[in-house]
């Protein structure tokens, strides 16, 4: 389990309770005779967003546990090794098959952003964008390195 689980359950919890009472709460405002008011649209708003924050804290939450299945954390030091040639040619045959994806990744990502209207999924990938920018550069890095 990651240090932030608990919060991250706390926070999913919490946003899935608040996204139920509000849209009991949109329910009610519209039996009330209050529909297309300021009201209304004051709480439509905090609710599409709360639902949008719930959905998030379980994707990450999900994520989470898959990590917690495949590493038990960030490597702290990489050992330098000598590879054979045949080694070399494998590390950088995986790494140009997945330059690829990173690449369409980014493309899809940049696209997704444009689209987007909600500030929060707008956001999100803007900075999914720069993520796989990362990775594209890594990938890159262990091809330079294992050219040869």
């Amino acid at each position: 389990m990651s240090m932030s689980e608990p919060l991250v359950k706390h926070a999913y919890e919490t946003e899935k309770k608040a996204a139920s009472s509000y849209l009991d709460g949109l329910k009610l405002i519209k039996g009330q005779g209050l529909s297309y008011t300021n009201v209304e649209e004051i709480v439509l708003r905090i609710a599409v967003d709360t639902v949008i924050h719930k959905h998030l804290m379980e994707a990450i939450l999900n994520a989470q546990r898959e990590l917690g299945e495949i590493s038990e954390g960030p490597i702290e030091e990489l050992k330098e090794v000598e590879l054979s040639p045949e080694q070399k040619a494998l590390v950088k045959r995986f790494a140009e098959m997945h330059l690829e994806i990173e690449k369409d990744m980014i493309e899809t990502y940049q696209k997704m952003a444009e689209k987007m209207t909600h500030p929060l999924f707008k956001g999100l990938a803007e900075a999914l964008v720069e993520n796989e920018r990362e990775h594209h550069r890594l990938l890159a890095e262990l091809i330079a390195k294992y050219k040869e």
